[in-house]
């Protein structure tokens, strides 16, 4: 009900203001799983209540409604009436007797009609309100990748998402995660496990070393790309809260096992937010080279002059942009971006890379490179933005360029820029 009245985005919304003690970590599970799941079906679970609800109730019993349709949603068939039997006990406490009748009424119709609609479904448009997509979002994948690619995109996006783990390359990593077995589960990505439903606050000891992060794999795509090595200067930008900070540095020691890499230097830049300190808290954990983190607005501000105000270099081997983009790659696990995403998103985003793009050519040195990545799959963002920030000039030159679409893990794009002189 009050994320209806205050739409935020959905993991700043549960942190900051529905914090339950850890303590109840089975009723932590459940709210969020309610709520995320209400936020992956809202496009569907309204159009199916507006059929059998003349008047909108009130806004109790409407969000009390959906969070029961997204239970059922999510349920298998035998549960259902157990389902329906306590959500209507729910109303009965929270609500009026009269309401608790017509959520029993409305709730029994609503299984029902959810049930049919995957069947009927043939067009687009049906498609988008099965899997709760705006229509032009719809559109765009079906234009971008064909109708049948689209589609899968979508379903993709109704799943929850899976919360993968990933270690340090090193033999302490493997030693470490001995006790942690029981929680996780082996997955097709080098290095990745997955922490198994309801494991997470277990591992929570091993999250806090140096050992282990959280990280979807689609990241570990753009740090070996950069494929960084011992001895560079090395530049990580929109970097908060420094998961490819940390695999890029793991990489490193991967190849680089022994000792504390003097002559290594890795920046981490991002503006100055709450991120930042998690960015710094991340960095702390890097133990094996010199790490340097720094405030710097890159949409306003002049990285160069920054770095020399920090007394840090203004000329980099490798450099890795992560940059802020319309999160249409991971609409699984960011469900409530789909409804606040708006097509003229995606070019304003566009013209932000750009810029960052063009404020970090010219701290690389002669045969730098480069790797420009976001999280999105749209064509605007992965392809055209790097090619219109090297339009018209001949040292910088795109070698490759790939967009990942998601499935087992998030989408993202990835492009590679050299600089030959």
């Amino acid at each position: 009900m009050e994320y209806e009245k205050h739409p935020a985005k959905a993991d700043e919304f549960l942190e900051l203001q529905y914090s339950l003690l850890y303590k109840y970590g089975e009723e932590r599970r459940f709210c969020q799983f309610i709520f995320l799941t209400v936020l992956r079906n809202k496009r569907l679970i309204e159009a199916i209540l507006a059929l059998f609800i003349k008047k909108q109730p009130r806004p109790l019993l409407f969000a009390l409604l959906k969070c029961a349709c997204a239970e059922i949603a999510a349920s298998p068939e035998k549960k259902l009436p157990q389902i329906i039997h306590a959500w209507v006990e729910a109303a009965k406490n929270a609500c009026s007797q009269g309401e608790s009748k017509l959520a029993n009424a409305v709730l029994r119709r609503f299984a029902e009609e959810f049930k049919k609609r995957g069947a009927q479904a043939k067009t687009l448009e049906d498609f988008a309100l099965l899997y709760s997509h705006p229509l032009w979002l719809a559109k765009r994948f079906a234009q971008n990748f064909g109708e049948e690619k689209a589609v899968e995109i979508m379903r993709k996006n109704r799943e929850p998402s899976e919360v993968f783990l990933r270690i340090q390359q090193t033999p302490q990593a493997a030693e470490g995660i001995k006790d942690y077995a029981q929680f996780l589960s082996e997955c097709e990505f080098d290095g990745f496990y997955k922490i198994k439903a309801g494991a997470l606050e277990s591992v929570k000891p091993l999250l806090q070393t140096s050992l282990a992060y959280i990280q979807d794999p689609a990241t570990r795509f753009a740090p070996e790309l950069l494929d960084p090595q011992k001895s560079e200067k090395i530049l990580d930008l929109c970097a908060a809260p420094g998961g490819k900070s940390r695999a890029i540095a793991d990489l490193i020691r991967k190849k680089n096992p022994e000792g504390f890499l003097q002559d290594t230097l890795l920046v981490s830049v991002d503006k100055n937010s709450p991120r930042l300190e998690r960015l710094k808290e991340n960095l702390s954990k890097i133990d094996f080279l010199k790490t340097e983190c720094v405030a710097c607005d890159l949409e306003n501000e002049n990285l160069k002059e920054r770095l020399e105000k920090e007394s840090l270099p203004t000329k980099y081997d490798a450099i890795l942009i992560d940059a802020p983009c319309s999160n249409t790659g991971v609409l699984r696990r960011r469900p409530d971006a789909r409804y606040r995403l708006k097509e003229s998103d995606i070019f304003s985003c566009k013209k932000i890379q750009i810029s960052i793009i063009k404020n970090a050519l010219g701290l690389l040195k002669e045969g730098g490179r480069l790797v420009y990545s976001t999280c999105s799959i749209d064509p605007e963002e992965n392809l055209q933005a790097p090619r219109e920030a090297i339009e018209n000039s001949a040292e910088f030159k795109i070698e490759f360029s790939r967009t990942i679409l998601p499935e087992t893990t998030d989408g993202a794009g990835l492009c590679l820029i050299k600089k030959s002189r």
